[in-house]
């Protein structure tokens, strides 16, 4: 039986002489690995489809538990985010995170997240601290690990500089972290109680604007160097805490970043 799905490609391995094993972000099914045999040839018509970071058209046959691509067409290439090396790591650091939160089942706002991640690192219009940043919040969120930073967890109060619960996914004013550090209050798990990131109000503005504006809209927001670092350190932090690990294209990214 034959299926067609539309899909980014976030991940390939090469097999034998010119197979290739790869492992497609649908809209329709999730995570998909399929083999696509003689992709890797110069006269094959899947060869520039099954690129990762391609963004294309598949027709899937399987037996069992095993899918094939009988077809592929590209729509969509992102050569241009592969311009520097900077880039080029970003984007395969949004791919290693795809492959690691993604399961056999319909996510399109992930998707069309993605998409729009890897468009602008490929058009030069942002930042890629911001991108990737964005990016972070609004995958945690869609994922469902979605923070709470409206307003402090305590108090109410929306004004003001806040200490980051990274954990918790919450946020406490200056002024009620005042008070319960004289009241004696000790974090419920003493290994989560050291992982707080401050936010300054542009960093928290981002972080708000990250989680609930429309995906196409995602990085249209402007704040300062200053705000951009605090917003980029809790971004990343609140994501690998929520997931648990690292990743070596993260390392890799950091490594290479201006």
């Amino acid at each position: 039986m034959l299926t067609e799905v539309k899909g980014l490609v976030i991940r390939t391995v090469d097999i034998k002489e010119t197979d290739r094993l790869v492992t497609i972000f649908t809209e329709e099914k999730g995570v998909l690995t399929a083999l696509a045999r003689g992709a890797r040839s110069h006269k094959s018509r899947k060869l520039s489809s099954t690129m990762q970071f391609c963004y294309g058209s598949f027709v899937l046959y399987g037996q069992g538990d095993k899918l094939w691509i009988k077809e592929a067409e590209l729509i969509e290439s992102f050569f241009a985010l592969r311009g520097s090396i900077e880039g080029l790591a970003l984007a395969t650091y949004i791919c290693e995170v795809l492959s690691d939160v993604t399961v056999e089942e319909a996510e399109r706002e992930l998707l069309r997240l993605s998409l729009n991640s890897l468009y602008a690192i490929g058009s030069g219009r942002y930042e890629l601290a911001k991108i990737k940043a964005a990016f972070e919040i609004r995958c945690a969120s869609i994922i469902g690990f979605m923070p709470d930073v409206i307003a402090c967890h305590e108090c109410g109060t929306r004004e003001g500089d806040f200490f980051f619960d990274i954990m918790g996914g919450i946020v406490t004013c200056y002024s009620c972290k005042e008070k319960l550090a004289e009241a004696g209050y000790e974090h419920p798990d003493p290994h989560e109680s050291h992982i707080t990131c401050i936010l300054s109000p542009g960093a928290k503005v981002a972080i708000e604007y990250s989680i609930y504006a429309p995906v196409e809209r995602i990085f249209s927001f402007n704040i300062s160097d200053e705000d951009m670092h605090l917003f980029s350190r809790a971004a990343e932090e609140y994501i690998l805490n929520q997931l648990g690990h690292t990743f070596r294209s993260l390392d890799f990214y950091n490594s290479v970043k201006r």
